[in-house]
């Protein structure tokens, strides 16, 4: 490294790199759980942690104490993982690393690359850097200077879901003996992606590693988790509209076309190039995530996690050209023999918001949880 002295984090900025139980023994001389009894004002700041990550993906704060943040991240933290809703536990790794990233664009490049080591960015380093000449001005060479590098396999793991777009391939940028060379602005956004899969392992075994005490101590925090998650997947009527929050979709709205592919990805059925397009790029344009779709393929005989993934993050405009793409028309179903009735309508998305405002006037909307596992459904 080109920094003798190593870089100081703060930890009030940056709490899921801190140890909750040192910290809470060091203020109150007992542990995190205990102090949940006694000071419920950080419970209380948890759960507003946990409404602003549902709610917008981004972390409130930075408080102004240490034990605020810490015991606030522990418990909003170990409420998520003991929720069992895996969306939730993504959603809080998302909120923390959103506020992660802003807060390090501002911070000193020695910084930037010690926190980054410390959430698995290993080879990140800053200083011997790169020159590259981009101009001659009057017979003197203009450099642009990258003064970052990382070790090149690590990048390629580290900003998986951003290579797609040109700019982050590594044909594009300089790379030399194994080693990719970048700017601050581009070191900052691949930490926050190595903070969100750090956050998410961290918040994962929290839940692990709680003992029966720790949904005891949490109970009001749980309790209200629970009354968020319902809340938020609750389809909502407005005039002749239905709305319905992000990532929520409703089965029972499927028109006849889709639910036979579902049912047959579901059961484990062998669906052709086209049942598997029509199925994924329904999914997507009524506001199914990724991992949601990927689950549909799940029992499917040639299922691959990372190709299916990849397929779909294609149709989805997340890699590749970045065009999202819209699912097959009605008279393209059935030409392709995959329409089972003639609902009258241009395309399936359009049949299923019908069948949704019919389902509302019944008073029968229900939702599927955001994040559930497909696989697992009767």
């Amino acid at each position: 490294m080109s920094h003798a002295v190593p870089a100081v984090i703060d930890t009030r900025l940056y709490p899921f790199l801190a140890d909750p139980v040192a910290v809470a023994r060091r203020r109150f001389g007992v542990g995190p759980l205990e102090v949940a009894r006694l000071r419920r004002e950080y419970l209380e700041r948890a759960q507003y942690r946990l409404e602003r990550a549902i709610r917008s993906a981004r972390a409130p704060g930075p408080w102004r104490s240490l034990e605020e943040e810490v015991l606030s991240f522990y418990y909003a933290a170990l409420a998520a993982s003991l929720s069992g809703n895996r969306w939730l536990v993504s959603r809080l790794a998302l909120a923390e690393a959103n506020r992660a990233y802003k807060l390090l664009s501002d911070e000193k490049d020695e910084a930037v690359a010690h926190l980054g080591r410390l959430v698995g960015l290993r080879s990140l380093s800053y200083g011997n850097g790169y020159r590259e000449p981009v101009a001659l001005v009057r017979g003197v060479p203009v450099y642009k200077v990258y003064p970052y590098s990382m070790s090149l396999l690590e990048y390629l793991h580290a900003a998986k879901r951003l290579v797609g777009d040109d700019a982050w391939k590594p044909i594009n940028l300089p790379v030399k003996k194994g080693r990719v060379y970048l700017e601050k602005q581009s070191v900052v956004r691949v930490v926050k992606e190595a903070v969100t899969e750090y956050v998410e392992r961290r918040i994962l075994a929290l839940g692990e590693e709680a003992g029966p005490e720790a949904a005891e101590a949490l109970s009001s925090l749980l309790d209200h988790v629970k009354e968020l998650l319902s809340e938020r997947q609750r389809p909502r009527t407005r005039g002749g509209r239905v709305e319905l929050p992000r990532g929520v979709v409703v089965e029972e709205a499927f028109p006849p076309c889709i639910a036979d592919l579902a049912a047959r990805a579901r059961g484990g059925e062998h669906l052709s190039h086209h049942e598997r397009f029509a199925l994924a790029t329904f999914l997507l344009n009524i506001g199914a995530d990724v991992d949601y779709v990927v689950g549909y393929f799940r029992n499917m005989p040639d299922f691959n996690e990372r190709i299916t993934r990849y397929q779909v993050e294609h149709l989805a405009g997340l890699r590749g050209s970045g065009k999202k793409y819209r699912v097959y028309s009605c008279e393209k179903m059935k030409t392709l023999g995959i329409c089972k009735a003639d609902c009258g309508t241009r395309s399936p998305v359009a049949a299923y918001y019908q069948r949704l405002r019919a389902l509302a006037r019944k008073g029968g909307l229900g939702a599927s949880r955001p994040g559930h596992d497909i696989q697992g459904k009767s």
